[in-house]
């Protein structure tokens, strides 16, 4: 029952193998700002764990790096338990994220947004797998990618609708733009339901900045390099609104500027 207004820092940089439990019990309510910055080699683990009512705020954010970066969230909801996840990732030289999340109690909500600005050889992969284990829950995923260079975005999404988890609404988004002709962004999601009355809806789309509208902003004095940015920033920014806190919302938006100065130079 008890909210705690300030959020908790979880910083696992430089950390090698690390394994996190985090349990919310009954009406409490957490935001969480994770950090992951480089190390060589970096392999966790985190199980979180939510009660009846719970409410968790969960930010997540990986600065570009060289290393090997790879993390497993397993996250269980009870009755009307709420999860609100964001994953902003830079890249790494592999940097791979799952999360399986299972839906146990009638009511409980799943929420991911996520947003990727990849440069040079980076690499990105979410990869989420969201299982309504039982009926009246709802999932909405939304991701948005950026690469340039030899870059390589990914994401895999997964809904799995149980045997009757009737009334389960789910939905998910990917979205990327490639801005060289050597980036790469790999989409895939996908619907598995074994229950009769459900809306589930998916799709992924890729493609270039959007060359009128680019015109029109250059038409106008705008110079090429701060259009470009104000189209890319103008694409993700409603991944970007899915981020309750307002402080934590800039720091990520901070960190999407700084990358992109350094995509678009």
């Amino acid at each position: 029952g008890k909210a705690v207004e300030a959020p908790l820092h979880l910083d696992f940089s430089g950390q090698g193998h690390v394994r996190a439990l985090l349990v919310l019990e009954e009406g409490a309510a957490l935001t969480v700002l994770e950090r992951s910055d480089a190390a060589d080699t970096r392999n966790v683990g985190f199980e979180i764990a939510l009660g009846a009512n719970a409410q968790l705020h969960h930010v997540r954010l990986a600065p570009a790096s060289d290393a090997v970066q790879v993390e497993e969230i397993s996250i269980a909801l009870a009755r009307d338990a709420r999860y609100h996840g964001h994953f902003a990732n830079f890249g790494a030289k592999l940097s791979r994220i799952e999360l399986a999340i299972g839906l146990e109690g009638e009511g409980a909500e799943a929420h991911l947004s996520g947003v990727s600005v990849l440069a040079d050889a980076a690499h990105a992969d979410v990869t989420t797998h969201i299982t309504h284990a039982l009926g009246r829950t709802q999932s909405t995923q939304l991701f948005k990618k950026v690469a340039g260079g030899k870059a390589q975005a990914v994401y895999q999404g997964k809904i799995t609708v149980a045997h009757g988890a009737n009334g389960s609404d789910s939905r998910q988004t990917a979205k990327a733009i490639l801005l060289g002709g050597r980036a790469e962004a790999d989409l895939k999601p996908e619907l598995e339901i074994f229950a009769d009355d459900v809306k589930c809806a998916h799709g992924a789309a890729v493609g270039d900045l959007d060359a009128d509208s680019l015109f029109y902003l250059r038409a106008r004095g705008i110079p090429e390099k701060e259009a470009r940015h104000l189209l890319i920033h103008a694409f993700l920014e409603d991944a970007l609104a899915d981020i309750a806190s307002a402080d934590l919302r800039e720091i990520v938006r901070g960190a999407v500027s700084h990358a992109l100065d350094g995509l678009t130079a």
